[in-house]
This record gives structure tokens, sequence and C-alpha cells, in this order.
């Protein structure tokens, strides 16, 4: 930081904007030569100067945190706010000013260009290519010794020590064997799966594959031995039924009768010399001349006339009586007229 009291040396930087540059012939013996630009300031109360705001003065501005002078991104997303903002242009209110030495003069500042206060630069490449470019090296050369390095004074009889950036994308012995071990376990795990765990999936498919054959197996088997159970002539179900498990009242013969005719055996050839049996009474068959057990003992409901049938020789109660006339049956008369009769067709009057 230089000092300048005199206002008459600081009139070659009024009216100026940032960015602008300006000689420092003015400034004194020592800035003969020189050339500087102008990057900010601040004014007396301590506010910046902005880019782009074409004001000496101080102004205010709504500001979104893009363009600097307010961190709004911190807070929250779209949030805005008005700040108090130094124009660009530089003026007598103005505090201190940032300048840049463009061009340097015959001779050094003091305590700014001097080669006893002149520092190595911190600030190299880093990664390997850009050191190689910077110094012309080939790819057999060692870039670590093209670092830039900043040494740090050892205190109370300490050795002094050098810092140094670590050097991004470099290939060293033990980064080609990290990589050469990635692919190798790459390819065992490749393996692994292609033979090991492969053989035991196929295992496991064919466990299943038998499986599920022995039980389609097993199934056919079953119905196939139904069939020719059928065929055979085994029990019908209604034989099956009429076992232990049958009801009460429930008989053998009465089962087999009711029983389709597909589970009965299959007869064979009748045979002539057997025997016709008509005249032999079957068991189950009822026998004529027996009387019912149902039936009753009385033998008088015969000839009992019904209850509901009409007689016959009764008139009717309804009917009208008619004059008829009574014949004799011996004698072949009929009875005298009555005084509304007429006489049959035939017949004399």
């Amino acid at each position: 930081m230089v000092e300048i009291d005199d206002e008459k040396k600081m009139r070659i930087f009024y009216d100026k904007r940032i960015s602008e540059e300006v000689p420092a012939d003015t400034l004194g013996d020592d800035f003969k030569g020189y050339v500087l630009k102008i990057t900010g300031g601040f004014d007396k109360q301590g506010f910046a100067m902005k880019q782009g705001v074409l004001l000496n003065t101080r102004t205010r501005l709504l500001l979104d945190g893009r363009t600097g002078h307010y961190h709004g991104y911190k807070r929250r997303h779209g949030c805005r706010k008005r700040k108090s903002v130094r124009g660009c242009i530089v003026g007598s209110d103005l505090s201190c000013l940032n300048l840049i030495v463009v061009k340097r003069g015959p001779t050094d500042l003091p305590k700014l260009t001097d080669k006893e206060s002149d520092r190595p630069s911190t600030r190299g490449p880093k990664r390997a290519n850009h050191i190689r470019k910077v110094w012309g090296l080939k790819k057999t050369d060692d870039v670590r010794q093209y670092v830039v390095r900043r040494k740090i004074e050892g205190k109370n009889g300490k050795k002094d020590r050098f810092k140094s950036p670590k050097i991004q994308r470099l290939i060293t012995p033990a980064v080609r064997h990290n990589k050469a071990r990635r692919l190798t376990l790459r390819k065992r795990r490749h393996e692994k799966k292609k033979t090991k765990e492969a053989s035991e999936y196929a295992q496991l498919l064919s466990t299943l594959r038998d499986q599920k054959r022995s039980t389609l197996l097993s199934k056919k088997r079953e119905l196939k031995s139904v069939k020719e159970g059928e065929k055979k002539g085994q029990e019908p179900v209604a034989k099956k039924v009429a076992g232990k498990d049958a009801p009460k009242g429930f008989s053998k013969d009465a089962a087999n009768k009711d029983a389709p005719e597909k589970h009965a055996p299959k007869q064979g050839p009748v045979k002539k010399d057997i025997p016709k049996t008509k005249d032999v009474p079957k068991k189950d068959a009822p026998k004529k001349d027996a009387p019912k057990k149902d039936a009753p003992k009385d033998t008088t409901m015969k000839d009992a006339p019904k209850k509901d049938a009409p007689k016959k020789d009764a008139p009717k109660k309804d009917a009208p009586k008619k004059n008829v006339p009574k014949t004799d049956a011996s004698k072949g008369t009929s009875a005298p007229k009555g005084d509304g009769q007429k006489a049959p067709k035939g017949g004399k009057q």
C-alpha cells in the first residue's frame, strides 16, 4: 500500500472508470515509466465500487447475488435485496483505490518490485501434462522436480522444509500396480460367475426339472392304473358304499342294481348245455300265493261299498221328480197316465 496525501497527484485518476489503464509518471520519480490499471476501490464510508454502475456517487440497487455485493443464495433461492453500491467512476470521495502494475519502469519500487521482495509464485500448474507443456518436458522426464515449491524456514534450529501441491494425473509405479490389481480382480469375478455360479445354477435347474418330471410321471401312472382297473372289472362305486360305512337298511343287492352298467363285469358267452331256469323261483322274488305282510287280514272289505261311491238305486236329492208310469213286469201293462203327460209317439191314445 502506498499512501498519497496530495490531491494534485491523484487528479490523473479522477473521472476514470474501472479497468482503465493510467500512466503513473505524475505520482513521482519512482513511478516513471509505470502504467497502472484500476480494478476497484472503496469510499470513505466503506462501500465498494461496482463495475457497470456509471456514477461517481453511491446508489441503492436491487441485487440477487449473481453480480456480487450480496450473497442471496445463502439465504433462499430467488431472494433479492436492495443494497448501497458505489459507482465505477473514480472521484474525490474515495478512501482507497486498487491498482495493478501493467508495465514496469526502469527503477524498482521499494517493497513492491525490488528483487529482495520478489517471491516465487505458488500458483503454478498442478496437472502433469500442463507442467510438461510449461517446461517443454518429455513423457520420460520426471515431472516432480519441476513443481512449484514454497520454502518454509525452520524454527528453533529445525531444518527448512518445502511445500508443493499434489500433482494430478501423475502415472507412477504404484498407480500402475493398482490398475493391474483392479483388472485381475475383475477377471476373477468374471470367471467365478462364468464357472462356479453358472454350474450351480445349471445344477439347480436340473433338479427342478427332475422334480417336475417325477410329479408328471406319478400323475400319469395313477391315471393309467385307474383306467386298467375299470377294464379288468373292479368293484363299482355302489358296492364299495355297501360295506362297513353303508347306512342301515342298505343291502348289497340293491346297491348292485343301482350301480351303473359301466362298472358291471362283462358276461361271457352262454353255454347251450346249461338248463334254463324259468320255473326256479328267485330268492328275492315275492311269492304270488303268499299274503302280503302289509295287507289287512279282514276280507270283508272287498264286498263293502265304498264310502265315496254314489248309490245306483238311490234317487238323487237335487234331481226333480218325474211322473214315470210304472210297468208291471208280469202283465206288461203300463200305469194310467197323469193329466199332464203325453203319450209316446208309437203307442195308442
